[in-house]
């Protein structure tokens, strides 16, 4: 009986990690808030970070977070722009690079 449960468990065990594994690398979906529907952008803005309105012009708001001590690849990232889609995705990046 204690064959069985141990069993079951490992079953259990890696199905969950087979769905997880599938969450974490499928594909994103594009639908309607693609980058050119994105309210803000989050940029570089003279070595902090600063949060833009797709439009452009002046940063809506720029944070204490200086951008040189970020991972190359934020860096990379965010002297490009990373368009945002919604205010809690705004919140989580922003929660991310320290702001």
């Amino acid at each position: 009986m204690t064959k069985v449960w141990v069993s079951l468990l490992a079953a259990v065990c890696a199905l969950s990690l087979g769905l997880s594994l599938f969450w974490m690398v499928r594909p994103a979906r594009t639908g309607p808030e693609s980058a050119a529907a994105a309210p803000y952008i989050l940029k570089d803005h003279g070595g902090r970070l600063a949060v833009f309105a797709a439009e452009g012009g002046e940063p809506l708001r720029v944070y204490d977070v200086y951008t040189h001590l970020l991972p190359e690849s934020d860096v990379a990232a965010l002297q490009k722009g990373i368009p945002v889609e919604s205010e809690e995705r705004l919140d989580r990046l922003l929660e991310d690079f320290g702001a």
